[in-house]
């Protein structure tokens, strides 16, 4: 590409041009055939470079790209319009950790595990937890406001991001947030960048609220039958009162590929459906008396069984198997990976219609994930007989969506692969004033283009 002249001269060594190097910055982790090669990769060390960068670009007018550890299930980092990508990968410093308030600074590329290993020493911890967390960016979590199994008690990555450095399309540098609680002096800027999918500007510096790790645990399996009875068991022992730190499930369909595919098993695995839940306590009484309470109430609910994991080895085990579902899944097939989020109290009566579009759409539909706070995600077998590449039944799943108040994504975003169905979650009105933000921040369309949702060129 001619225009890639004036950057080669400047950056040297940061600079990827080499077709053999870019190979890996031409695919995320989303399913599916969503190849785009870059014509450059960008690897900057500094905020100042990445600044120097979108200067000349104001005049080149490449789409420059950022990407985190490249863990997107919906083709959010990809050079879907060829461009720079720009990776965070050698920012990856955790910069410092102010005690007394509870605060850490790291860059974009720090591993999002590498965050706990470091805090575990202090005794706090970092919550959000997604399923890639030993190889997703932090980075890449607040671009997209990423979620995981404990953001039912602890909450989602947005709610301990407390300041960010951000390098804006024109190239200035701002700092949003700070070290402080609580901020109501005027438009909160800060939550509008976290979960703007890299549109809006570059985030290169982070401030993170970290809590205490509470010292007793305890990792609950339990086993059913029947899909619906696993449902409506959560919601009865959330209405109850008891609120774990981490609420999931995995359908039998899901739990078998698993164990085919993957080398792991866990207790009671091949007798159905599983519901996992976590507790983290401040004390051993506590934590016992409420793994009693959820144990009998799983029972009540046509459970065949309850284990309960309270050595460490024995719950990192079962988390590691939740973690590799979606592995699992992509060594079956072909799948398309949905994260439907919807009021839990709607779930019960949900999952039976998701399982109604295997007959109707001759396919598989496996449905796992988080399900106390709502957040399902339902996984579909590609037929290959399909001519719309699965565009009719995603239309369904998100029109039965509609119907019991749900939106068609939790925390996977919506990124290149979704932007056609952000119709179903966003009323016209709303995706124009979010077309009217996009150009306020990068008027020339140049920070991940084609991302979210497509807007004019101007400059074309």
């Amino acid at each position: 590409m001619e225009k890639l002249g004036r950057f080669e001269k400047e950056f040297d060594y940061e600079l990827l041009t080499d077709k053999e190097k870019l190979e890996k910055y031409a695919r995320d982790e989303t399913p599916g055939d969503y190849y785009f090669l870059p014509d450059a990769a960008f690897l900057p060390t500094e905020t100042d470079s990445i600044s120097r960068l979108l200067e000349i670009d104001n005049d080149a007018k490449i789409p420059i790209i950022p990407r985190g550890g490249g863990t997107s299930r919906t083709a959010g980092p990809l050079a879907v319009n060829g461009g720079i990508v720009l990776s965070t990968e050698k920012m990856n410093e955790i910069i410092d950790f102010d005690e007394k308030n509870c605060i850490l600074e790291v860059g974009p590329g720090v591993i999002t595990e590498e965050i706990n290993k470091f805090l575990e020493k202090y005794g706090f911890f970092f919550p959000p937890d997604p399923s890639s967390v030993d190889s997703c960016f932090i980075g890449g979590n607040v671009a997209t406001n990423a979620g995981g199994a404990r953001c039912l008690l602890y909450g989602l990555t947005r709610d301990y991001v407390r300041g960010i450095e951000v390098i804006l399309p024109d190239g200035s540098k701002e700092f949003l947030g700070g070290r402080l609680k609580k901020d109501a002096t005027g438009y909160s800027l800060l939550n509008l960048l976290i979960g703007s999918e890299g549109t809006l500007g570059i985030i290169t510096r982070i401030l993170l609220e970290v809590v205490n790790l509470p010292p007793y645990s305890a990792t609950l399996v339990a086993p059913f039958k029947k899909l619906e009875d696993a449902a409506l068991s959560s919601f009865n022992i959330l209405s109850s009162g008891i609120t774990p730190s981490a609420f999931e499930i995995i359908d039998e369909d899901a739990v078998k590929v698993a164990i085919t595919n993957l080398d792991k098993k866990i207790p009671m695995a091949e007798e159905g459906t599983l519901l996992i839940a976590e507790l983290l306590e401040d004390s051993k009484g506590e934590l016992e008396k409420k793994f009693e309470i959820i144990g009998n109430k799983f029972l009540e609910s046509n459970a065949s069984d309850v284990f309960v994991a309270e050595e460490n080895h024995q719950q990192e085990k079962i988390w590691d198997f939740r973690r590799n579902i979606t592995e699992a899944l992509d060594l079956f097939g072909t799948i398309i990976p949905e994260d439907v989020s919807i009021p839990r109290a709607n779930i019960p009566e949900f999952i039976p219609e998701i399982k109604k579009l295997e007959k109707e759409f001759n396919t598989r539909v496996f449905t796992f994930g988080h399900i106390g706070d709502g957040n399902l995600h339902v996984n579909i077998l590609k037929n290959e007989e399909w001519k719309d590449n699965g565009d009719k039944i995603i239309n369904e799943l998100f029109k039965k969506l509609n119907t019991f108040g749900g939106k068609i994504s939790g925390e996977h975003g919506i990124g290149f692969t979704k932007k056609k169905y952000l119709k179903y979650s966003r009323t016209e009105k709303e995706i124009k004033l979010m077309k009217n933000i996009k150009s306020e921040f990068d008027p020339l369309n140049i920070l991940n283009p084609g991302k979210i949702f497509d807007i004019e060129e101007k400059n074309a």
